[in-house]
């Protein structure tokens, strides 16, 4: 659906019934002084939640929907809207934008789904310092999945986008990919969610045989993200099939552990550059 008339709300449910309804747990909601959970001043004006490992909850603005393309998008730079330009509510509307920024990151790097409220009525204009808070006059929650399909973590732009795919940030970039379209990409993208717990194990039994660190299995490599980033790098690294999933059924197939890799993101771009799906052993030349 790119109707985005058809978005609009049309009533005034409760957030916090919103929220549980997306699959978040509200139950600290009631842990204040007042008598209603849903008036908890703690979450009920806040711009985003999150399930931690399966879920986050963004609210967007419907006049902030766009279509592109075929889909719709709520295309915007939220640490724009930090109050930076002062206020009434300006550390308010930072915390806000740092929590919704934060969780969308977060969207990103895990693949977690986004469920969006969508918001009708007055939205603070952020670039006015004297501007009221948005009002809300009309909320409702999609019952269409979303996705962050783009995030740059140096300016903050991010993408999300209905009916998407959640992939982590390490699938979206993973240069396989590239060689799929359509139906394809979006069966590819399913088939690296079902095989998760597989490839997490691949790495598990990388570190466990490896006593804590993760080389790049691709000879003449074995770059090791930890020894280079620090924490940052810890237990991070690409896996890679060693049998094409360009050959592999429409409705996939199993995967054992044997038949993936650790390799580097270098290494990975370069196995599968222009398409194809290199073998490991001649990746690197011998010197």
């Amino acid at each position: 659906m790119t109707d985005l008339a058809a978005l609009r709300p049309i009533a005034k449910p409760l957030v916090i019934d919103l929220v549980k309804e997306a699959g978040v747990d509200v139950s600290e909601w009631s842990d204040f002084k007042g008598s209603n959970p849903a008036m908890n001043p703690k979450y009920c004006y806040n711009w985003s939640f999150r399930q931690p490992d399966k879920v986050v909850v963004a609210l967007f603005f419907h006049e902030d929907l766009t279509i592109a393309g075929e889909d719709i998008v709520h295309d915007q730079n939220i640490r724009l809207r930090d109050g930076r330009f002062g206020g009434r509510g300006a550390a308010q509307w930072k915390k806000r934008a740092n929590e919704l920024d934060d969780n969308l990151r977060i969207a990103y790097r895990d693949g977690l789904p986004v469920r969006a409220i969508i918001l009708e009525g007055e939205k603070r204009d952020h670039l006015d310092a004297e501007a009221e808070s948005s009002a809300v006059e009309k909320r409702r929650l999609d019952p269409v999945p979303w996705a962050v399909t783009s995030y740059d973590a140096a300016s903050g732009h991010c993408i999300v986008t209905r009916g998407a795919l959640p992939a982590r940030s390490t699938d979206a970039d993973d240069p396989e990919i590239q060689g799929f379209e359509g139906e394809e990409r979006r069966r590819y993208i399913l088939h690296r969610r079902r095989e998760a717990s597989v490839r997490a194990k691949k790495i598990q039994a990388a570190l466990w045989e490896n006593k804590g660190f993760l080389k790049c299995e691709v000879p003449r490599c074995g770059f090791d993200f930890k020894a280079t980033y620090g924490e940052l790098g810890k237990e991070f690294a690409h896996v890679h099939h060693l049998k094409p999933l360009s050959e592999a059924p429409a409705e996939g197939r199993p995967i054992k552990l044997n038949e993936l890799a650790i390799v580097c993101a270098n290494c990975h771009a370069m196995i599968h550059r222009g398409g194809e799906c290199r073998p490991m052993d001649a990746l690197i030349p011998a010197r």
